[in-house]
């Protein structure tokens, strides 16, 4: 313990933050400073240490068309299978798009690891348009984007570039729970912070780090804060303006960073409506970025095509690198079919389509959610509690009379041929037992809720008068396992 005790002082002392200074002033009264300019601190022994190359052997790994270049392991274009494309978007009239030759080429060649010119550049006026950042190339204040293979495997590189096994990392209390299938292989420890309707509860995330600590004597202290500030994963909760600034305040003084993954910007639905009758969206942690804390990750998947595969990670430029060399080393670039075709979409719709289509996303969810309502209220009324959600796809729900979700869930009802998400995948803490269920409504069919909906009432029913009658199913083992129990 002493041991483990010495090891925190000293990443306390690395992080030059004095806890007991830090705990007798409010965050509220923090000034802000200089952005952040040397990050070694928070970059991974393996981020620390890449593959070191000269410039001159990374320029026989490229092609170009200015120089005479057969160092690549390129494969011939008399390989290439694809002799035309053509694409068909929704809202354009049944105009085609086909692709030219040059960008037939392009996109069965490798590429630049960041992405496709274009299509970053398009995504880059996104963040501009919607998030208000200046001109990339801005003196000192100079940030870039690149294309990741779906917000996932963005995870997966920053999760390669700032964390060691054994650091630890801030989350929400419920959280997304395909981010512990990254985390949780590479030895990361959670610290998840209680949560209220308006996301993680400032005073409660100043206490926890504060008191680090007596609250975790044994683990090191965070270099970063996880958040899905916009129709969070599982809860639906939606963080306002004045939540983000006291959260990003809080970041700023204890020296951490932000991952600012956020699927759902988009699905945001009971907004006030502009003079062109479009919902004016909430600012993000990157809009406020003054000191050049937040790494924000962007997806197509929630509000696009989640078969496409593609996602943007964007941040200052001085981190960009470290980011960007992970996503070179595990797969070179994102698909270029995919980019291309990404692509040719957005800049053949232009801004205005591009809004028409993120407002009609929001009146479809809306409807949808609308009728989930009526739904719950209809067959389960008394049986459980919930909020109605702000943005984003779900509902997080709790079953009232049962401990435990997965246990219901596991015994009774995916018997019946209904499953819903459970509350246990998106806690970080896995020996917590939980009554809750994440209703995803975006993908719910009004006459299949009305199904699964009244199976679910009955099942509950009978689970909560039989309980002590139901055999535990046969994965009973993998969830004592979870909870330390011994089946000995």
């Amino acid at each position: 313990m002493n041991g483990n005790i010495s090891q925190l002082s000293q990443e306390l002392n690395n992080t030059n933050i004095n806890l007991n200074e830090k705990s007798s002033s409010s965050f509220k009264d923090y000034k802000y400073k200089e952005p952040i300019k040397d990050y070694s601190r928070y970059f991974s022994l393996r981020n620390s240490t890449p593959c070191q190359l000269t410039e001159v052997e990374i320029s026989t790994f490229l092609v170009s068309n200015e120089i005479y270049s057969f160092g690549a392991g390129v494969p011939s274009k008399l390989f290439f299978p694809f002799k035309e494309l053509e694409f068909n978007f929704n809202f354009m009239e049944n105009e085609k798009v086909r692709l030219s030759k040059e960008d037939l080429e392009m996109i069965q060649q490798y590429s630049d690891s960041p992405g496709l010119p274009k299509l970053r550049n398009w995504c880059k006026s996104l963040q501009m348009r919607y998030h208000g950042l200046c001109d990339p190339k801005t003196p000192g204040k100079e940030w870039d984007l690149l294309m990741t293979p779906g917000s996932q495997h963005a995870i997966d590189c920053l999760v390669k570039a700032f964390f060691n096994r054994g650091d630890s990392l801030v989350v929400e209390r419920y959280t997304y729970g395909g981010m512990f299938a990254v985390t949780q292989p590479a030895g990361v420890n959670f610290a998840p912070c209680v949560m209220d309707d308006r996301g993680m509860i400032p005073n409660e995330l100043n206490n926890l780090l504060s008191n680090w600590e007596s609250i975790h004597p044994t683990k090191k202290f965070p270099k970063l804060i996880y958040i899905i500030p916009h129709g969070q994963n599982p809860t639906g909760v939606l963080y306002d303006m004045e939540r983000k600034e006291e959260i990003y305040k809080i970041a700023c003084k204890y020296d951490l960073l932000i991952i600012e993954d956020d699927p759902h910007f988009f699905l945001q639905l009971d907004n006030e409506k502009d003079i062109n009758g479009r919902r004016i969206l909430n600012k993000s942690f990157l809009s406020i970025d003054k000191e050049d804390r937040v790494i924000r990750l962007d997806t197509f998947s929630k509000f696009l095509t989640s078969g496409a595969r593609m996602g943007f990670v964007t941040t200052n430029s001085k981190l960009f690198g470290a980011i960007a060399f992970e996503l070179n080393a595990s797969v070179f670039h994102s698909s270029g079919l995919t980019q291309i075709a990404l692509e040719k979409l957005l800049t053949s719709w232009g801004e205005e389509i591009f809004d028409n289509h993120v407002n009609h996303v929001q009146e479809v969810l809306i409807r949808k959610r609308n009728e989930t309502i009526e739904l719950l209220e209809k067959h389960l009324k008394g049986q459980i509690e919930y909020k109605v959600p702000k943005a984003g796809l779900y509902f997080w729900v709790k079953l009232l009379g049962i401990d435990c979700s997965y246990e219901f869930v596991r015994d009774v009802l995916r018997h019946h041929k209904v499953i819903f998400g459970l509350g246990i995948s998106s806690s970080p803490d896995r020996y917590v037992k939980t009554p809750y269920i994440r209703v995803t409504f975006s993908y719910l069919e009004k006459e299949d809720g009305e199904v699964a909906f009244k199976i679910l009432s009955d099942c509950l029913k009978d689970y909560i008068k039989n309980k002590k009658k139901i055999e535990p199913d046969q994965d009973v083992t993998f969830y004592n396992n979870l909870n330390g129990e011994n089946n000995n």
